[in-house]
Order: structure tokens, then sequence, then C-alpha cells
């Protein structure tokens, strides 16, 4: 293993600029560039035992930047587009929908009915600390108070209300940062 150590490091010392320059000027980008020569060693470095080392490493090396150079311009050019048509949707969206019809989204019947299904699955206490909480506006110490538990209590189920609400009304959350968006 020892031989391919010093003949690794051979390649490395002779090949290391010239194809950190190559992806320098197709990728435009030197970290990107850097990236892109150390995974192609390390790759070459995991097949070192089979690689014919003594014929061809130059051209091999040479592919493999250019190549995996090619492929990330690709996946980049790919990704770009992609965001291009998610915003290009987004304003044909907004097209239909204005901002003004955002309240009769929020209280739609659906949503209404979403809304009051998933307080329903809450555990009694919880249901009612939550509705002191956060419909009524009582403050955690009143609440605590009044029903003769701590403030502590009521945060720990005011807590354990909104993590279960808001398991339940993923959907509904997703839809209105489609529409208010």
């Amino acid at each position: 293993m020892s031989d391919y150590n010093e003949i690794f490091k051979k390649i490395f010392i002779e090949n290391h600029r010239r194809l950190l320059f190559l992806a320098l000027r197709l990728l435009k980008n030197e970290a990107n560039a850097e990236d892109l020569v150390a995974d192609v060693f390390c790759d070459m470095w995991s097949r070192i035992e089979t690689i014919d080392l003594d014929y061809g490493i130059n051209t091999y090396l040479y592919k493999a930047v250019t190549t995996r150079a090619l492929n990330f311009l690709t996946r980049s050019d790919a990704a770009a587009k992609r965001i291009e048509a998610l915003e290009s949707i987004n304003e044909m969206r907004l097209e239909f929908i204005d901002r003004h019809n955002l309240e009769d989204i929020v209280h739609s019947k659906d949503i209404e009915k979403g809304i009051s299904e998933a307080m329903g699955t809450l555990p009694a206490k919880c249901r009612e600390i939550f509705t002191l909480s956060y419909i009524d506006g009582i403050s955690n110490k009143d609440i605590a108070r009044g029903l003769g538990i701590s403030v502590r209590t009521v945060e720990a189920q005011n807590y354990k209300a909104l993590r279960i609400l808001r398991d339940r009304l993923k959907y509904l959350l997703t839809l209105l940062y489609i529409f208010w968006n």
C-alpha cells in the first residue's frame, strides 16, 4: 500500500494545479472547483488498486474533472430552472387570489371545521387551558390562580396543545402559506 501512497502523491502533485485550473475555468467558482477536484482525487484514491496507473492517468483525471463539472453545471442549471418555475407559478397564483380573499379563506367552513375537530382531540383540561389562554386571552398567572394549578402546568398544557394542534393542522398551515405568500 505504501507504493500506492507514493504513486498517488506524485500524481496529485503533478496534476492538482492543472485540474484545479480546468475546474475553475468550467465552474467559474473557486470553492466549487476545489471541492470537485478534491472529490476526483478522493474517488481515484478509493479505486487506486483498480486503476491502470501506467496508462492514461492524465486523461482519466481530465475526463473525470470535465464530466463532474458538466454534471454539476447541469444540476445547478436544473435547480435554477426549478426556482424560476416556482417563482412563475407563484406569480400566476397571485393573479387569481388577491390578499383580500385571505380572510375568506381563513374563515371558510372547512378550515373552521378542521380547527374545531383538532381542538376536539385535545384532552379536556388541556383544551380548557388553551381556550382560556389563546382564545379568551387570559394570562397564564390568572389561569393558574383560577384553576388552582401552577403557572408551569398552564405553560406545559399550552405547549402540549400547540404541539397537538400543529401536528393535526399541518395541512391548513400549508394552505395558509400558499395563499399568503
